[in-house]
């Protein structure tokens, strides 16, 4: 699964190379570490990151605060903040830019990592109030074509395309299965059922939803399908519905 991409703007060596070591100790990519805003700016355009932590004190410009605003403009992006300033002037002036989160340094890693966790968080449920056809989530949310999911202490983005399929594990939990790894979501079957893309996903069964382009064969007799060398059951009261699909893609 792909790591997620943290750009970092911090213009103060040892804090920027704090940074880094929190970031690659969380198993987290930093893509990027710049100490003024041209440099910055252009690599998110490149970058294309997930999480921005921006210094609001940088060389060569107003503020991080302005900062925050163009990239809102160049491309929406969760951020938070790290400061030395506590001061409540200081702290007044960077909510009117609504940051994800915000952070007084030194930083720790327990700090940052839940700062981390919580613009991703906030980022995705603004995200999906933005398309009224999605609900909101609980706390692992789909944005766009993505899951930030967690496993293990650290939050991974998931690939739709790279999901084989979802099963039940209880009445409030499931599982997603991917190509490399499995995720315990915590959602009903039924509730993720209605997030996912129908011309992607198929419910087979009460337990069961798959990937449809995943599907290798169908065993009719058996009321199995066949997905990357493993068989998931299918209901009979799933069979046509999987059937006239099953067509519409030829």
């Amino acid at each position: 699964m792909a790591k997620l991409k943290i750009l970092v703007a911090e213009d103060d060596t040892t804090h920027a190379t704090k940074m880094e070591m929190l970031l690659d100790e969380m198993e987290y990519n930093c893509v990027g570490v710049h100490d003024n805003e041209k440099d910055l700016l252009r690599s998110i355009q490149i970058m294309k990151p997930d999480v921005i932590v921006l210094d609001i004190s940088l060389k060569n410009t107003d503020s991080g605060i302005s900062i925050a605003q163009k990239i809102q403009r160049i491309r929406p992006t969760p951020f938070l903040f790290v400061t030395s300033f506590d001061d409540k002037e200081t702290l007044g002036k960077a909510m009117e830019t609504n940051p994800y989160a915000y952070l007084i340094k030194p930083v720790e890693r327990g700090n940052l990592q839940a700062a981390i966790e919580l613009a991703i968080h906030k980022f995705s449920r603004q995200e999906t109030t933005s398309h009224t056809q999605q609900s909101e989530w609980n706390t692992d949310v789909l944005v766009q074509n993505s899951f930030f999911l967690k496993r293990g202490s650290k939050l991974e983005k998931v690939q739709v395309k790279d999901i084989l399929w979802i099963e039940l594990t209880d009445e409030r939990y499931c599982q997603i299965i991917t190509t490399t790894h499995q995720y315990h979501l915590r959602m009903s079957l039924k509730a993720l059922e209605q997030q996912l893309d129908p011309k992607l996903f198929l419910r087979v069964h009460r337990a069961y939803i798959v990937s449809i382009d995943r599907i290798n064969s169908i065993e009719e007799a058996d009321l199995m399908i066949g997905i990357e060398g493993r068989e998931i059951p299918f209901g009979r009261s799933y069979k046509t519905v999987l059937f006239k699909r099953l067509q519409m893609l030829h």
